[in-house]
């Protein structure tokens, strides 16, 4: 019986990181003759062609898996092909324009329902690598090559995934964005970002896992192993704020970077960078909101996508009163860009209670409880939201009484927890956004 094909993966996987790069070859061509649609496998031949400095029949494999993988729904994979090729020849980012006709926004062939399949699923459904006969060192390079980059494959879909961020690009932009971007690979254990940093960048993975890890007191905190296809850091695509966690490769990583200076750059040459730069954000923060936030956490997911359509565009300037102390809320507000004071009436005057940031939320009492707000929210600089008026979101609890309850709940006891901060220390800054009830 053949060995397990996510087995001899493994193990030549170790054999690349050890050196011994013509038993890795070895190891890689048994799993692309016993699982011929794992790119992955095929890539990772490429990588040890280049370490045997082959580098001509490592161009040849990185070009095919190029190929094959944009037209089979695998725009990240590649990608990182392409990168990988045209480091060994710069005439090979011209791909990049065959990438932008399949996935830009004037595609007529994406579609949000496809996902990549991912590696190890790949893997566990063939269950065995194709026993390889004993090949000469001589022979094997050659033969790797020409079987990696001989796909097999005729028929491809006909609808294709989207790219986080780049498929909001029309095709000229496309291909000025995606030049710039920067191919990052990481060994396992290696820190990707460290929290604290200043944040110039964002990414996507492409292929491997990374965990996510956030600083709570003496502890470090788990929060979150992250798959091919996630995009982290884009906070700082809008913010030069430090990064709020620290990210580290659990195994071997591709990742694409995008520092915020070339997207910067390719804005004040194209419009369309600036727009999809804000529908991207737009979309991204709903959605981390809907997944995170208490208010959400009741709602089954096909509620949270109906609510989001919901939030609208809300520009403010300086000085824009958003929410007055002690009058109806009107609804909730998500900070884009800029930052907004909360104040609340003290004895002596004004209380300045917390300056809220990209990403924080305010006003969500006022979709819960029929109560006067508590504090005063106000623009300090240019900034943009996006706020969802309180008729949505109360047309939506109202087919779905049940959820009331379990709302009051949550808003019940943050109001609690934001009294006792007022009550023992009504000067000073409450640094947790969280805990900021209007």
């Amino acid at each position: 019986m053949a060995d397990s094909a996510l087995a001899v993966f493994q193990q030549a996987e170790n054999e690349l990181r050890a050196g011994q790069y013509p038993a890795a070859l070895a190891s890689y061509l048994r799993v692309v003759r016993g699982v011929p649609q794992f790119h992955r496998a095929r890539f990772r031949v490429g990588d040890t062609l280049l370490n045997l400095k082959a580098r001509a029949e490592a161009l040849e494999v990185y070009k095919a898996v190029a190929w094959h993988a944009l037209k089979a729904g695998q725009p990240l994979s590649g990608l990182v092909a392409i990168k990988m090729a045209a480091l060994l020849d710069p005439r090979e980012l011209e791909a990049i324009e065959i990438l932008a006709e399949l996935y830009s926004r004037a595609s007529d062939r994406i579609t949000e329902a496809v996902e990549e399949e991912s590696l190890r699923h790949q893997l566990v459904e063939a269950d065995q690598a194709a026993p390889a006969q004993a090949l000469a060192p001589s022979d094997l390079v050659a033969i790797a090559a020409r079987e990696a980059a001989d796909t097999g494959v005729s028929q491809y879909p006909d609808k294709l995934p989207a790219i986080p961020l780049f498929s909001f690009l029309e095709e000229d932009a496309f291909v000025g964005v995606l030049a710039s971007l920067q191919l990052r690979r990481f060994a396992r254990g290696n820190v990707v970002i460290a929290e604290g940093q200043p944040g110039d960048s964002f990414f996507i993975l492409a292929e491997g896992t990374v965990d996510v890890t956030r600083k709570v007191g003496p502890k470090t905190i788990s929060l979150a192993r992250l798959k091919p296809g996630a995009v982290f850091g884009e906070m700082a695509l809008i913010s030069k704020a430090p990064r709020t966690a620290t990210v580290t490769a659990s195994d071997d990583c591709d990742l694409l970077e995008l520092k915020r200076a070339s997207l910067e750059a390719e804005a004040q040459k194209l419009a369309s960078v600036t727009q999809a730069l804000k529908d991207f954000t737009h979309d991204r923060f709903l959605s981390n909101l809907t997944a995170t936030s208490p208010i959400f956490k009741p709602f089954p997911r096909t509620m949270r996508a109906e609510i989001v359509r919901k939030f609208k565009d809300f520009p403010v300037d300086p000085g824009d009163e958003l929410i007055a102390e002690g009058e109806e809320g009107q609804g909730l507000f998500l900070v884009l860009k800029g930052n907004v004071e909360v104040s609340k009436k003290g004895p002596d005057g004004k209380v300045v209670l917390a300056t809220l940031k990209e990403g924080d939320v305010f006003g969500e009492i006022s979709l819960i409880q029929e109560t006067p707000t508590t504090a005063t929210c106000t623009a300090v600089t240019r900034g943009e939201l996006l706020f969802l008026p309180k008729k949505d979101f109360a047309s939506t609890v109202a087919r779905h009484p049940e959820l009331k309850q379990e709302l009051s709940k949550i808003t019940s006891e943050r109001l609690r927890q934001t009294k006792e901060l007022l009550e023992t220390a009504p000067l000073e800054l409450i640094e947790d956004d969280d805990l900021i009830m209007l």
